[in-house]
């Protein structure tokens, strides 16, 4: 092979890695990252005993695992993320997590009185009533969330007040096997292993930002 053939051939390679490389979707960075606190915020609540009222669940929360879901839609997915976070708190019900879903929409009384209206007729033909399901008049989320715009759906998991796992999907990565997959993991996320929604394989697309625990 001569040295001319072989400088064309690493270009070649060289501009292939480079064209992968820019092709590569980047992870969305939304809400506080791992490590960050989860500050306290208020929404209006549209399924349980505080349905109608405005209310801080972080307030009332101490040392309990939790998931917070921000989603800017009620369709088809969300509604099996919310199935799916119903089943995680029936089964880590001794672990005592909690679980709730913020949908965020546009600002001014109707557009949030809409997405309220919207958002308990999902949970009740999904039968996830039992779950706290809020909404807010801010497509960037509460006061220092930085919700990204293109962020379909934010996935948190926090403990003792700092944030142990964050997931964002851009819409074009959310259907609902997405939101099937999304909380596979939650008990490593948690610092328990086992369960029948534990899951040994990361959902496919999946870009952690949690650092690994000690025991998978």
């Amino acid at each position: 092979m001569t040295i001319d053939n072989c400088r064309l051939q690493i270009a070649v390679a060289l501009a292939v890695c480079a064209g992968t490389a820019l092709g590569a979707p980047q992870a969305v960075r939304s809400g506080p990252q791992v490590g960050e606190r989860p500050l306290p915020f208020t929404s209006n609540v549209v399924t349980g005993p505080n349905r109608g009222k405005q209310h801080c669940y972080i307030c009332e929360l101490k040392d309990e695992p939790a998931v917070l879901v921000f989603a800017r839609r009620p369709d088809a997915a969300t509604a099996r993320l919310l199935r799916e976070l119903r089943e995680a708190v029936r089964e880590h019900e001794n672990e005592k997590l909690f679980g709730w879903l913020v949908f965020l929409g546009e600002e001014g009384a109707a557009p949030e009185a809409d997405l309220e209206r919207r958002a308990y007729e999902l949970a009740r033909q999904h039968g996830v009533t039992s779950l706290p399901i809020t909404a807010l008049g801010d497509p960037a989320g509460p006061p220092g969330y930085q919700i990204a715009p293109e962020a379909e759906v934010t996935v948190l998991v926090f403990r003792s007040g700092k944030v142990l796992y964050n997931r964002a999907y851009r819409a074009r990565e959310w259907n609902v096997g997405a939101a099937g997959a999304a909380l596979k993991e939650l008990p490593r996320w948690i610092g328990r292993a086992g369960g029948s929604n534990a899951g040994s394989r990361r959902p496919q697309g999946e870009s952690e930002t949690a650092p690994p625990p000690a025991s998978s």
